[in-house]
């Protein structure tokens, strides 16, 4: 059909109102400009809407009510609406009864979107195309987008609304939410197709998250302020990455959020220790995991045993599941690994050396170092087996030459002073409280005592009842060993888990002594102990092979004494018990669940008394040689300097203990006869037994000087 511009349609318009015409005019228009020319023009007429004659917000309009309607206005009219209810509704047949419906006044026909129904039209009635149509050029008018009522988009509530913005000029695309079926619309069924339709440039694949997901996020766009594991995370960091090259790698390599649920977890399965960046996607994951339960990572504490030797540098210390598996993993190692400071600081705390002091003090440095490897790695080695044998032979326990319990806790002075009894407390943590102690900014003063033999709590708790000031004791830690709590139970499980918990009640321990220094309910507390535990007394399950008359006690490391019995090499005997110094158990005594005492091992009997203040004030030392020279003649030596007076200095390096010679003016000189190479260094600096901070030297090798006088 033979098109005509607007102003051209506007004055055949104008034609057709002062004619006798009795019939409507139809105007054929898709182009949005156009069309409001088309209204603009026709102002001065009055509109009859089809939405007015819609029953309710979402019905198609009464077009028949419409009909009636028309010949009995009396004014000039302009009819909107009618096309676009057509060509949406498929109800042609309305043009034919509008087309020849006789009108008192004149009734201008806007149509949008029925042009093809309009050129039908005037095939069947050529008078109609010459005198009372004209169209406009052709185009695209409008694109409908039906969305279901449960999609949160935002669209046009029913059919209604809909066909009142059509009149009003509505152009491009529309979106709306109605139940009826519509014609030539495009329906989107799915929230993520709506979210490609609301944001043609969205460019994540719809696998990404069930549709319920996609509904929720396009129903609330926002991805800030969730933890890690929540969907609208993942969606966020696929959209945005990260600097984070643990969770990018995650992110990266999950298609969908069911496997990013669990990647976060398992990925760093992915990587070799051997990896350039292995240590720092593990520490990253480490931070990102921080306040994970049991229940989330115990699959993937089962899927680290693939790794088989290399366990232990895939596990972290933020569960205590995982806390536990890494015990586990240690079993039978036979070095410790380095990482296990980054990996578990407190295992690494508890393995740091106690520098005894005393006659035997070497020796029970040592032994103690080698006893806390033994138990971790559950495991006796040779020469730790001969080194318990011959120091529980008659003549050779080391422990004889420490001061008792009562001598100690006797000289001490008791004025507003609270002592605590921990039960079970043995030699053995000295390392761990000393470094716990620093880090609660306590001032500790050890004294390493014996226990009474056995070491039974009814042969060493007199103590306790003789003092008669304020007091306090726990029994936790004595609980753990004796009825193996939880699943500590060495006839179910070999390895040391218990480990875990006895360093978690000494640091309860530890910070109930805070507060009350803190709180100034004391001004010092003393830390006693009735007994140690020796595990590895456990582990060696080895029966005496002497019988005595009477079985044994306390899972075998005492049994009554008679003068009918043979005494064992390595047994003692003390008020009226044999008491065993090495690791076998007395015939009749039931194996042990955890840990025992009553025997007369080095880790039973050794026990600390620890004094408890806080300090005065905050030590800084400085070192004032941060470089010095050391050769074959030379000795290496450092000088440090406090601003306070210090007493018993001394440091500790590459795990020797060193001590200080004070040289005045608060300065302290060390001297280092037997480390000559170059490189640098890091020492703990030590007052007393208190860690009071550290300080970095470097040797550097000693030129070889000349005179020039020896050249001639």
């Amino acid at each position: 059909m033979k098109t005509v511009s607007a102003e051209s349609a506007l004055a055949k318009v104008h034609k057709y109102l002062t004619s006798n015409v009795v019939t409507p005019f139809f105007v054929v228009v898709d182009d949005s400009i156009e069309y409001s020319t088309i209204i603009t023009g026709l102002e001065s007429l009055t509109k009859m809407r089809a939405s007015k004659y819609c029953a309710n917000n979402d019905a198609y309009p009464d077009i028949d009510a419409l009909c009636d309607k028309l010949p009995a206005v009396t004014g000039n009219t302009l009819l909107l609406g009618c096309g676009e209810s057509t060509s949406l509704g498929d109800n042609e047949n309305i043009l034919g009864k509008l087309k020849d419906l006789n009108v008192a006044a004149k009734v201008v026909v806007v149509c949008r979107g029925i042009r093809g129904a309009v050129i039908n039209l005037c095939k069947d009635d050529k008078k109609f195309s010459s005198r009372r149509v004209c169209f406009l050029k052709s185009g695209s008018p409008y694109e409908i987008i039906k969305f279901p009522s449960a999609l949160g988009v935002c669209a046009i509530e029913g059919f209604t609304e809909l066909l009142l913005q059509l009149e009003n000029g509505a152009s491009g695309t529309l979106f709306i939410k109605t139940a009826l079926k519509l014609k030539g619309v495009r329906e989107v069924c799915t929230a993520y197709d709506a979210i490609l339709q609301v944001n043609p440039i969205f460019n994540l694949p719809k696998t990404c998250l069930p549709d319920n997901l996609w509904a929720e996020f396009l129903a609330d766009k926002n991805l800030d302020g969730f933890d890690y594991l929540h969907w609208r995370t993942y969606i966020k960091l696929k959209l945005e990455s990260t600097q984070d090259r643990y969770l990018k790698y995650v992110v990266d390599t999950s298609f969908d959020y069911d496997a990013y649920k669990r990647r976060v977890f398992y990925a760093l399965l992915d990587y070799s220790v051997c990896d350039e960046d292995f240590h720092i996607v593990y520490t990253t994951r480490k931070a990102l995991l921080k306040d994970v339960k049991n229940s989330d990572i115990a699959g993937y504490i089962a899927e680290t045993k693939v790794k088989d030797d290399e366990r232990f540098y895939y596990l972290t210390d933020n569960t205590s599941a995982e806390r536990q598996a890494i015990i586990e993993s240690l079993d039978g190692m036979t070095t410790i690994p380095h990482s296990i400071k980054d990996i578990y600081p407190t295992l690494h705390e508890y393995l740091q050396d106690f520098a005894f002091s005393g006659k035997k003090g070497k020796l029970l440095t040592d032994y103690f170092s080698d006893y806390k490897h033994m138990k971790l790695t559950n495991r006796i080695t040779p020469d730790f087996y001969e080194q318990v044998l011959s120091l529980a032979v008659d003549g050779s326990r080391a422990y004889n030459s420490l001061k008792t319990r009562g001598e100690v806790l006797d000289s001490l002075g008791k004025a507003n002073t609270i002592l605590y009894w921990i039960d079970a407390l043995g030699a053995e943590y000295l390392g761990y409280i000393q470094s716990r102690a620093n880090y609660l900014e306590l001032k500790i003063k050890v004294y390493t005592v014996r226990a009474n033999l056995p070491t039974i709590t009814s042969f060493n708790s007199d103590f306790y009842e003789a003092w008669n000031g304020d007091k306090t004791q726990t029994k936790k830690l004595d609980k753990i060993k004796h009825d193996g709590e939880q699943d500590f139970n060495y006839q179910t499980i070999k390895t040391p888990v218990h480990l875990a918990e006895e360093l978690r009640i000494i640091d309860s321990a530890l910070e109930w002594v805070k507060t009350m220094l803190t709180g100034e309910k004391a001004d010092k507390v003393i830390i006693i102990s009735d007994h140690g535990a020796s595990r590895l007394a456990v582990i060696n399950e080895q029966e005496c092979k002497w019988e005595m008359s009477k079985k044994g006690r306390h899972s075998g490391r005492c049994c009554p004494s008679s003068d009918a019995d043979v005494k064992s090499e390595y047994a003692t005997q003390e008020n009226g018990f044999w008491v065993l110094a090495n690791y076998d158990r007395f015939k009749g005594g039931r194996k042990a669940n955890v840990e025992v005492h009553g025997g007369a091992s080095l880790e039973e009997v050794v026990i600390p008394l620890i004094e408890v203040e806080l300090f005065d004030s905050k030590i800084e030392v400085s070192n004032t040689t941060p470089v010095t020279t050391a050769s074959y003649k030379k000795n290496a030596e450092i000088v440090l300097f406090s601003r306070s007076p210090l007493k018993s200095v001394s440091v500790k390096v590459l795990g020797k203990q060193y001590s200080a010679e004070a040289i005045g003016n608060n300065k302290h000189k060390i001297v280092f006869p037997d480390i000559k190479l170059p490189g640098k260094y890091t020492t703990e600096v030590f007052e007393g037994d208190n860690l009071i901070g550290q300080v970095e030297f470097e040797i550097q090798r000693e030129s070889v000087k000349t005179n020039d006088a020896d050249w001639f």
